[in-house]
């Protein structure tokens, strides 16, 4: 009765671990864009986001811009491209300047006004991102400033995944120790 009590406890454990980790690593990838940065030039409108919670880090970042006109329309038939590179007057970005290159980014149009990607930011500190904007064959150029943060592993899903591990050595250390006990 005790091993069957001790057998059901560690698979119902490793199961809502497993789901759990799995369920959190799958909610990160939606790109459900929050409230961003926004600009006016020349009669554009341009908004800059960034993943869902507009939180900037170092490594691959969701990054949206919407474009509206001064009627505040939609510009649906853009080109638009983002540039990002560190700021060199920021106190943060002088020790890593020299390995920091500038990034290009070619935006796709996902819905009305919507040009969204991919950015991956090699360091910390600021960055300076100039969305290359092309309507009508005019060519406009918005300039944000990003402070970049580090972005470090996800600690959820690393420790889900060694408390499954774990689990499952100790498992095999238990089932190795009572075969033992067995044979003598």
């Amino acid at each position: 009765m005790k091993k069957k009590t001790i057998r059901g406890a560690v698979l119902s454990l490793i199961i809502t671990l497993g789901l759990s980790t799995a369920a959190f690593a799958d909610g990160m990838g939606n790109m459900d864009m929050s409230k961003g940065t926004e600009k006016s030039m020349n009669g554009i409108k341009a908004e800059l986001t960034f993943n869902k919670d507009n939180k900037v880090k170092t490594g691959k970042n969701d990054v949206m811009i919407t474009l509206h006109d001064n009627n505040d329309k939609e510009i649906e038939k853009a080109t638009v491209k983002i540039s990002a590179e560190m700021d060199k007057s920021s106190d943060m970005g002088t020790m890593n300047m020299d390995k920091s290159k500038p990034i290009e980014v070619t935006l796709e149009n996902s819905e009305k006004g919507q040009y969204m990607g991919n950015i991956n930011f090699t360091d910390k500190g600021k960055w300076i991102v100039t969305a290359n904007i092309v309507v009508n064959g005019e060519r406009q150029n918005v300039q944000f400033d990003v402070d970049v943060a580090s972005g470090g592993p996800n600690w959820v899903v690393v420790g889900g995944f060694t408390g499954i591990v774990s689990l499952i050595i100790i498992v095999a250390a238990v089932k190795k120790k009572q075969s033992s006990k067995v044979r003598k």
